[in-house]
């Protein structure tokens, strides 16, 4: 359920320009491809290119909620971005509709339906998969569909538009935040950490803030000081009291997929048609075939229970302790956030007002009762555990894995169940 701030809308109408025939209006984007995946390659996004300027709006803003210290302006109305979130892209898209006046009953979870991250299961043990489908696999199309859940439109810039004219895109990025809405980046480059390592970040993330005659943004991410060096660039805190890093503008954008800004408002979608189109989506996601590296649906629980039963990647505590995270719990941290265990229940939650909206949409409660049993197995797994992670001297036993693969084994049959029902 939408909930509107009626004090406070930040519906922002920028750039008045010369030659947008760079400009893609997100609204006018290419719809997700039925059953096939060829749209969804991080190298070929496929957005229509829009013609002409785009059109000035009144802008409606707080600027008691914008900071100026020294040449820095940083927004102070932000939803940080949290550690443990997971799922950062939603988590960033909903930081940018709170800062619009704008918030959902369950958090980000609704977002996660519209972007595909709550339906799709996925699994490599050679790559990261722990934060969903969107944060390894470029789909700029489908922030259209969560942006227009605020009543917002939006148009995107590539990483190869931004390279094209940076000072374009800077110019746009700092009439954002003068305007009261950070804007909204897939990606994010030059991350220092802790360790010292430098990282390019595949997650979303909000830039928030900036200083011109530094040339820095200010920069909202998920790993927080628990995990960020001490000090970001020229010297500012690793993050500030407002929850950013400060990244040299040049750097921290030259790895981005590309940023996105909020533009006209537009009507809110009926929240039945939203429903409607995040349920059909479900067999698209649950039936993505291989690519990348990555396996989906069945086939990822499949793969993933190979991996626990290959007794070579957990014969030792020391293999148990190097392989835990990267091939077991990295994929166990997706389908806890999509799932949820504990007290945490976002799928069924959304699938119970998905079809009181749409009662009579077909084999509701069959639907309903499958994921209620994936997320029973979900909280199994926990169980087993001992807690999310389970010790490494419990995962060097053979037959300690054999039980978790039987639930693994299990979980894949109930995604060939729910797709079955929609055929």
């Amino acid at each position: 359920m939408l909930e509107f701030d009626n004090t406070t809308a930040f519906f922002l109408g920028i750039m008045k320009a010369q030659n947008r025939k760079d400009v893609f209006y997100m609204s006018e984007a290419v719809k997700k491809p039925n059953q096939n995946p060829e749209g969804y390659s991080p190298n070929f996004p496929k957005i229509v290119q829009m013609m002409g300027d785009i059109n000035e709006t009144k802008i409606i803003t707080d600027i008691t909620k914008l900071t100026d210290d020294g040449g820095t302006k940083r927004l102070t109305n932000i939803r940080r971005i949290r550690n443990w979130e997971n799922f950062f892209l939603d988590s960033a898209i909903y930081s940018v509709g709170v800062a619009l006046g704008i918030s959902f009953e369950d958090g980000f979870a609704p977002i996660s339906a519209v972007t595909g991250d709550m339906f799709t299961y996925m699994y490599s043990d050679v790559k990261p998969c722990d934060s969903g489908i969107t944060n390894y696999v470029f789909m700029p199309e489908v922030i259209t569909d969560a942006f227009s859940l605020f009543g917002s439109d939006c148009f995107y810039l590539s990483n190869a538009n931004i390279k094209a004219d940076f000072d374009r895109a800077k110019r746009f990025i700092y009439e954002s935040v003068d305007c009261g809405i950070p804007v909204l980046a897939w990606g994010m480059g030059d991350v220092s950490f802790k360790d010292g390592s430098i990282w390019t970040l595949p997650e979303g993330c909000f830039i928030g803030g900036y200083n011109k005659d530094e040339k820095l943004l200010f920069v909202n991410l998920y790993p927080e000081e628990v995990r960020l060096a001490e000090t970001s660039a020229n010297g500012l805190p690793g993050v500030d009291e407002f929850g950013y890093t400060a990244i040299d503008e040049r750097k921290a954008l030259a790895t981005t997929n590309g940023l996105f800004f909020i533009t006209n408002k537009i009507a809110p979608p009926n929240m039945r048609d939203v429903y409607l189109k995040a349920l059909n989506s479900i067999p698209h996601w649950l039936s993505l075939p291989e690519k990348d590296g990555y396996v989906y649906g069945k086939a990822a629980f499949e793969k993933w229970v190979d991996v626990l039963l290959d007794d070579s990647n957990w014969s030792t505590k020391e293999l148990c302790d190097a392989n835990m995270w990267n091939k077991h719990c990295c994929a166990y941290c997706s389908i806890c956030t999509s799932i949820g265990v504990g007290d945490g229940n976002p799928l069924v939650n959304y699938l119970k007002k998905a079809f009181e909206e749409i009662p009579e949409f077909p084999n509701a409660e069959r639907i309903l009762e499958h994921y209620k049993h994936m997320r029973s197995l979900c909280q199994k797994i926990w169980d087993t555990h001992g807690d999310f992670m389970p010790p490494a001297d419990k995962m060097v036993n053979h037959e300690f894995r054999e039980g978790l693969a039987e639930t693994l084994r299990e979980m894949g049959s109930i995604c060939v169940e729910i797709l079955s029902l929609f055929n």
